[in-house]
């Protein structure tokens, strides 16, 4: 029985050979996306925290094209940017060793088309020289090369030695930026979720010696060379923080602020920690999370209320500031415009639910 891939080894580092093997994409089959041949092959399909993203497939599709030759199965194509960096990249590290004609990914599902500008640039960086396949309909593949989940959410958070030499060699092109100090900040992003009043915390660094960079207003290139130079990277728990990852080293200093009480970035932790041996900071000074009232948990959407001076003192015990006694907090004035525009973003009230701090398993989005 297959179980959950493993940085350290086991079918996450191994390669299978297959003839006349049958690619299923998702709008084809119910939203199961996946690979079979002579059955369900359970080393195709992702793996996230212990457990498959799809189940088996429980009977072959009926092909209605074919492809000849050798092709690298590079699996489900995620649409979103955190799970594209970490599960969609994760077996393109067998491709250029086996020397396949092209690579082949199928969708999550059906409603996702063609990559996104960034996914483009992030397939041209780490693939520059194999065609890439989007596969739309059920396909017969003389000889499918189907590599192990070298990366993704889980233990497998910390990667795999070949899937690691792989982003190293991959990003080894790109040439470091000139800033020191970094703020990621999120000031700017357009979706919902993030701290109330995150302005003041960017304010703040800002006037520490810190520059704000906004990520989604940057190329792929550009965030990894900020990345790549920058000595103190500090920014709230988001997939960003696997952009350093893939780039970051173990002289530099990563920061992250809790922004939700939600486990996801243990996945973050582990990744830095597997690809440098270095575990970034984690801060949580987290008092609060708001919500809409039909909420009763936090997640990916919701606004967290930090303790300001405690985040300034933390900061100061790391020496990632100079001194705590400068950091500004918010008038309540202040406080209460921030909460009425995180309000306006997520389009509906929020309430205030104190935070209690309890384990749990940590879960596949970010």
């Amino acid at each position: 029985m297959i179980h959950e891939p493993l940085p350290d080894g086991g079918w996450s580092r191994q390669i299978l050979h297959l003839r006349d093997a049958l690619i299923c994409p998702a709008e084809t089959h119910q939203d199961i996306p996946g690979v079979w041949c002579d059955g369900d092959v359970a080393e195709a399909t992702t793996w996230r925290d212990g457990a498959r993203v799809t189940p088996p497939l429980t009977e072959a599709p009926e092909p209605t094209t074919a492809l000849a030759g050798r092709h690298l199965w590079a699996g489900i194509y995620f649409g979103h940017f955190g799970h594209f960096l970490v599960e969609t990249l994760s077996r393109l590290w067998a491709a250029r060793a086996e020397g396949v004609e092209s690579v082949i990914f199928t969708p999550r599902h059906s409603r996702l088309r063609d990559f996104v500008s960034y996914q483009k640039e992030l397939i041209e960086l780490t693939l520059p020289d194999l065609p890439v396949r989007i596969l739309r309909e059920p396909t017969r593949v003389e000889e499918l090369v189907v590599a192990g989940q070298g990366f993704g959410l889980g233990r497998i958070s910390a990667g795999t030695e070949e899937f690691r030499s792989f982003i190293r060699d991959a990003f080894a092109q790109i040439e470091p930026g000139g800033l020191e100090n970094v703020y990621v900040s999120r000031t700017r992003f357009g979706g919902k979720g993030g701290i109330i009043n995150e302005q003041l915390v960017e304010d703040n660094l800002t006037a520490q010696g810190y520059t704000a960079v906004y990520p989604e207003k940057l190329s792929i290139r550009e965030q990894l060379s900020i990345f790549k130079g920058a000595k103190r990277i500090v920014g709230l728990d988001s997939s960003a923080f696997h952009m350093l990852g893939f780039v970051a080293n173990p002289d530099q200093q990563a920061c992250i602020i809790l922004r939700r009480n939600h486990p996801a970035y243990h996945h973050i932790v582990e990744h830095l920690a597997g690809f440098t041996g270095r575990r970034p900071e984690v801060i949580d000074e987290l008092v609060a999370d708001w919500m809409p009232e039909r909420q009763k948990i936090a997640n990916h959407v919701t606004w967290g209320e930090l303790d300001q001076p405690r985040l300034a003192q933390r900061l100061a015990e790391r020496g990632l500031i100079a001194d705590a006694g400068l950091w500004r907090d918010a008038t309540p004035e202040e406080f209460d415009a921030a909460v009425q525009r995180a309000a306006e973003r997520s389009q509906e009230p929020l309430v205030r639910r104190p935070t209690v701090r309890r384990p749990a398993k940590a879960p596949a989005a970010e």
